[in-house]
């Protein structure tokens, strides 16, 4: 698998790619949606995972692309958004309920970028994905931190982690960590970081603030802790969990936790289904700094 991986990393993006896209406009769409210029981050309700679409000034960026039980309706809620193509694809790391409907979504979409790290899982999910992406053509990248994609809008997602000193031995907290910002307001998105990955990414980045917080591992004990909320001051807290899932998210000591750092808006996908939040949109010809 590693070798497969290590194959598609060198495959340059193919002609494949474009036609597909063709096909897939002019063919699948029974009924053509309009995709908004508007910034908005949709935090889309796929059970017990994480999937989230950044849309700003006509382009679209998905993190995480939910569980395989999710995918038809994963890829059927990007339909109706108006995407025609993704600007980027983002798999925070392997877990099945992050990238289980990676497949379909690379099938259905056109990715012009791809992220996600090194780290490997010898699971069908990732297998899919993988067979997915050399079918595509897409050359996926492995960010550094401190890497950035820019937006046409001026928006930009910033990486941000996992650092070299956060162990391998937690896949959750080789979590890709990602920035999303407009210049004016910040969505910081954990994957499903742990406290060593929350520790880790404020040693590195001691100053970073986000007013949305997509919430590390769908809620659970293990992430935010008081002295990473109480870091990154967040206004606002995301939290992608599934119905009376078997696993208890989210747990009384997050909310607790979230609650005693100020953050009074907390938004839970089991409870209101998709949350979708507009922001600011970028101001034309600022930088945006993460």
């Amino acid at each position: 698998m590693k070798d497969k991986l290590r194959r598609i990393l060198w495959i340059a993006a193919a002609v494949v790619l474009v036609i597909n896209g063709a096909l897939f406009a002019a063919g699948r769409l029974q009924t053509q949606y309009e995709l908004t210029d508007a910034t908005e981050v949709h935090f889309i309700d796929v059970g017990q995972g994480d999937a989230a679409l950044l849309l700003s000034g006509g382009q679209a960026v998905l993190i995480d692309a939910g569980t395989a039980e999710s995918a038809s309706a994963l890829v059927r809620y990007l339909e109706e958004r108006g995407v025609r193509s993704l600007y980027a694809v983002i798999a925070s790391h392997p877990h099945s309920d992050h990238i289980g409907g990676m497949a379909a979504v690379l099938s259905a979409f056109p990715a012009e970028h791809f992220y996600m790290g090194p780290e490997t899982q010898n699971t069908a999910a990732y297998e899919d994905m993988l067979d997915a992406l050399e079918a595509q053509g897409v050359q996926p990248a492995i960010p550094a931190d401190g890497d950035t994609l820019r937006l046409d809008s001026g928006a930009t997602v910033t990486f941000l982690g996992p650092a070299d000193d956060v162990s391998a031995e937690n896949m959750n907290d080789r979590s890709l960590i990602a920035l999303f910002s407009t210049g004016a307001e910040q969505v910081l998105f954990m994957g499903d970081a742990e406290a060593a990955a929350e520790q880790s990414l404020l040693a590195h980045h001691p100053e970073l603030t986000c007013d949305i917080l997509k919430v590390g591992h769908h809620g659970a004990a293990t992430s935010s802790t008081p002295a990473f909320l109480s870091a990154i001051q967040p206004s606002v807290a995301v939290i992608s969990c599934g119905v009376d899932n078997d696993y208890g998210h989210p747990s009384d000591q997050t909310l607790q936790n979230l609650s005693l750092a100020g953050v009074d808006d907390i938004r839970i996908t089991a409870e209101e289904s998709t949350v979708v939040l507009p922001l600011n949109p970028p101001s034309p010809g600022k930088e945006n700094a993460a």
